[in-house]
């Protein structure tokens, strides 16, 4: 209102409120940190822009007390929701969009639209919108997330003022103006337990991720190495934080504070990616490339039965190790055995080569399908998170019978009921001991694939193959085999990561998740690759392509295909696969079906769909919901295709 402000200072950063008995709006406004050279100026800036809009909340009078600013506006204009607004503005650092909240104790038809329209027309691009409610209530939250289409920024002073003047047509506005907080490195290292609660920083902000800690995918104990530290050097070596938004925004999501002394920009020296394969495959679809994670398209996957190996899918959690096979050792050692050091060389020439055809799957596979219903945890695979190859390398049994001295008859006296695979990469992960000694678990110490020396990105010089069970316990890089009294450690096995959980668990709370079973067989599954989503056919016949595969070393019998939502079925021809022994069929099955449209689906959307029967007479479930859980895990339900038939 033109009024001059208190001459006590204000805080470097803080937050305007806008008190009113009914409705809230809250504007959240981004502000990118300046360079450390021009870090007074910024300071001053944010107070001039903090002040401006504490300034332009009020139509009348102010009052100071206890270096908080405080605007009483009178006269507001009658809204249509004739109720108070509740308007807050919290000056955050490092973001380049506008959050807006609305919290309104009673919705009302259409708000969402007249407000979005009232931020276009005020020259915002809005970036997403969205509505919460409460079950069995009538209130509603509204969030828009915003930039100046000016711009492309967060809003400037001015664009806020312009806003907040808006919404203070939606009733009478009572304004307040406070500190946001701010933490030294020294107050935050004191929160590091979870009876004091567990503060981190990143980049120039204090996050309180004490409720969240159970909730993490890569398990508790990783995330606690970070209590009350920076966790940028940790999400240095897991880039995927950074890659996929999802994490910095459920992290921001956590924020109290700033950073009072931020660490001063540091060379952090050459990035740990440098020395990952720079020829990965153009035509896999990324989901990350640090760690790189990429699936086979659709296109690709029936071109051979045996993936070739640039199209393999791609799965690693950490850099890609650079091993001298000079000097590589695998190191066996554990309960009962005899410890002993091998070479590469030893591998190849003290052992009778052994090969084994086998498809290994990631654990989230078809992972999106689940997303659709409720956001799980992880990577949003579609289903090309599966490849299929020949191993070559020793059986993994003969090197602990024959080598490091382990006996079917010692195991009931020494106890050993795990083995675990070390990998270069810190990667940890273990199998039972009855699979990994069983004559039928063809369980190798692979050098080879489709008949070439390992390639690095698939582990070499050597990697564990553990035909039938999840693609995570098929360990890459191999250091070292222990033969142990429990499963190994670590968040890929006794973390949430590889957890089945039920539908009706929607987070870790009060859940001892180390005493549940890991993941280690898969189901039944399988998937059409041809026609492709959203495609068209004029043909009154569908020609519908694709593959199956079961856990275990269970074969595939049978699979179905349907145009009718399972009202009729047409059972597909087995291809490639299908002649496998029945209780060793590691590799998928290919399949293929002719299947005729009814008359009354003509010139109309068709969903295809398929399931797989393996040997054990086992099928697919038809829906995701009653499958649904926080991982994503063992997506299994009938695969459905939609395709647009053109009736001429």
């Amino acid at each position: 209102g033109g009024r001059q402000l208190p001459t006590a200072p204000l805080p470097a950063a803080g937050a305007v409120r806008a008190l009113g008995s009914r409705t809230t709006a809250m504007v959240a406004a981004g502000l990118s940190r300046a360079p450390a050279a021009a870090e007074e100026s910024e300071h001053s800036a944010v107070l001039l822009r903090l002040a401006a809009a504490a300034a332009a909340a009020a139509t009348v009078g102010y009052a100071a007390k206890d270096g908080a600013l405080r605007c009483e506006a009178g006269n507001s204009a009658p809204s249509k929701m004739q109720q108070p607004v509740l308007c807050e503005a919290a000056l955050h650092q490092g973001s380049d969009l506008t959050m807006i909240t609305l919290s309104i104790e009673k919705d009302r038809q259409g708000l969402l639209a007249e407000t979005s329209d009232l931020l276009k027309s005020h020259g915002l691009d809005i970036r997403e919108a969205k509505i919460t409610t409460k079950d069995g209530s009538v209130q509603a939250q509204h969030v828009y997330m915003v930039k100046d289409k000016e711009t492309s920024k967060a809003l400037s002073t001015e664009k806020l003022e312009e806003v907040k003047k808006a919404l203070e047509g939606l009733g009478e506005v009572e304004c307040t103006a406070k500190a946001w907080p701010v933490y030294t490195r020294a107050e935050v290292a004191l929160h590091k337990t979870m009876e004091n609660r567990v503060w981190v920083t990143y980049k120039n902000g204090v996050y309180d991720i004490t409720e969240f800690i159970a909730n993490h995918p890569g398990g508790k104990d990783k995330i606690l190495l970070a209590a009350g530290k920076n966790i940028e050097p940790f999400w240095r070596i897991y880039q995927q934080h950074e890659s996929r938004s999802t994490a910095v925004g459920l992290l921001e999501s956590m924020r109290i504070g700033d950073v009072a002394d931020p660490l001063p920009i540091a060379d952090l020296g050459s990035d740990p990616y440098d020395t990952d394969p720079n020829d990965r495959h153009p035509g896999l679809i990324f989901h990350n490339n640090k760690p790189c994670s990429a699936e086979v398209p659709c296109e690709l996957v029936m071109d051979n039965w045996l993936t070739p190996i640039p199209v393999w899918f791609i799965r690693n959690h950490h850099p890609v190790p650079v091993v001298d096979p000079i000097k590589y050792r695998l190191h066996v050692e554990g309960v009962g055995t005899k410890p002993v050091s091998l070479t590469l060389e030893d591998l190849k020439t003290r052992f009778s080569k052994r090969e084994v055809t086998a498809t290994l799957q990631c654990g989230g596979n078809r992972r999106s399908e689940l997303d659709k219903i409720a956001q799980t945890s992880g990577i949003p695979w579609g289903s090309g998170a599966m490849s299929n190859a020949k191993w070559g390398g020793v059986y993994l049994r003969e090197v602990l019978m024959h080598c490091a001295g382990i006996s079917l008859e010692g195991l009931d006296s020494s106890g050993a009921k795990h083995v675990v695979c070390h990998g270069m990469d810190d990667m940890q992960a273990s199998i039972p001991i009855d699979k990994a000694l069983s004559p039928f678990g063809d369980v190798l110490l692979a050098y080879e694939m489709n008949g070439e020396p390992l390639p690095a990105e698939h582990g070499y010089p050597v990697r564990m193959i553990v035909p039938g069970v999840v693609g995570v316990r098929n360990v890459k890089w191999a250091s070292r085999i222990r033969v142990s009294l429990e499963e190994a450690e670590g968040p890929w096995q006794r973390g949430i990561a590889y957890k089945g959980f039920s539908p009706m668990q929607k987070d870790c709370t009060g859940v001892d998740v180390e005493k549940m079973l890991s993941m280690q067989e898969m189901p039944v599954q399988s998937s059409i690759v041809s026609p492709k989503e959203g495609s068209t056919t004029e043909l009154d016949d569908i020609e519908v392509k694709g593959w199956a595969w079961s856990g275990g070393g269970r074969s595939i019998v049978r699979v179905d295909v349907s145009v009718d939502d399972g009202v009729t079925w047409t059972t597909a021809e087995l291809g490639e696969g299908a002649t496998q022994n029945p209780t060793r069929a590691w590799a998928w099955t290919f399949w293929e079906a002719t299947v005729e449209i009814p008359e009354e689906l003509k010139g109309k959307e068709v969903t295809v769909l398929c399931r797989a029967v393996d040997s054990s007479y086992s099928s697919q479930p038809e829906n995701p919901g009653p499958i649904w859980n926080l991982r994503g895990l063992n997506c299994n339900c009938w695969h459905r295709v939609r395709v647009q038939h053109i009736n001429e």
